[in-house]
This record gives C-alpha cells, structure tokens and sequence, in this order.
C-alpha cells in the first residue's frame, strides 16, 4: 500500500479517530527506532593500539 493512499484515507477520518491513528503510528515508529538503535549500540570497541594495529594491517598493507 502506498503512504499517498493512506494519507487520502485518513484525512476522511474524523478529527478522534484521525488522533488514535496519530497516537498509533507515534507509538509503531517510536518502537522502530529503540529497536534499530539497540542493534546499532552493539559493536566492537577497540583500543587505540587494536585500531592503529587494524589499520597498518588492513588498510596500510605494512607488517608491524
């Protein structure tokens, strides 16, 4: 379904239900977004001397 057709069905709504839809979206699109940053807080950290040695290795080519 296309955001444009939804849009033409919910400015029919009545100014109430036209609020429930709001407060249901807010609520869909606010758990979207915790879930997405908790998966994007996982990582690795590295040390300075891991990333410097990461770097020389990888991108550098060279053998420290």
């Amino acid at each position: 379904m296309k955001a444009e057709l939804v849009y033409q069905v919910a400015k029919e709504l009545s100014n109430q239900e036209l609020e429930k839809l709001f407060d249901m979206l807010q609520n869909d699109v606010a758990t979207l977004y915790s879930t997405t940053n908790a998966k994007r807080k996982k990582g690795v950290v590295l040390t300075d001397k891991e990333a410097i040695d990461y770097l020389f290795k990888n991108v550098f080519k060279s053998n420290q």
